[in-house]
């Protein structure tokens, strides 16, 4: 049986979730490699999926889970705070109310080999 470790997503485990999202066309819906949440502020024009997605992990301000089988990411899910994904649906549930160190969670992916 395999042990799984749980790794931020950062520059150092980019390539490993590069590698877990090109094999599935950049984690679906037309290869947005789960950028749709993201603010679309300070996002260079014409810039987006893997490339859009590299720059705010890089920067910081994009968040993410990665779980490790050996040194191949197999698992992710993505959380951040309403400012770094306002475009979680329900929103206006959350708006007008205090969230003082909520986050939200956007996308998993959990798949068997």
């Amino acid at each position: 049986m395999s042990e799984y470790a749980i790794r931020a997503l950062d520059a150092s485990t980019w390539d490993a979730f590069a590698r877990l999202a090109e094999k599935h066309n950049g984690m679906g819906f037309g290869g947005c490699w789960c950028t749709w949440f993201h603010s679309r502020e300070g996002r260079p024009e014409g810039e987006m999926g893997r490339p859009w997605k590299e720059r705010l992990v890089r920067e910081g301000k994009a968040h993410a889970a990665l779980v490790f089988d050996g040194d191949a990411a197999v698992a992710w899910c993505q959380y951040g705070s309403p400012e770094e994904l306002p475009r979680i649906y329900h929103r206006k549930e959350w708006e007008g109310r205090s969230h003082r160190g909520a986050a939200r969670l956007s996308h998993h992916l959990h798949l068997r080999r």
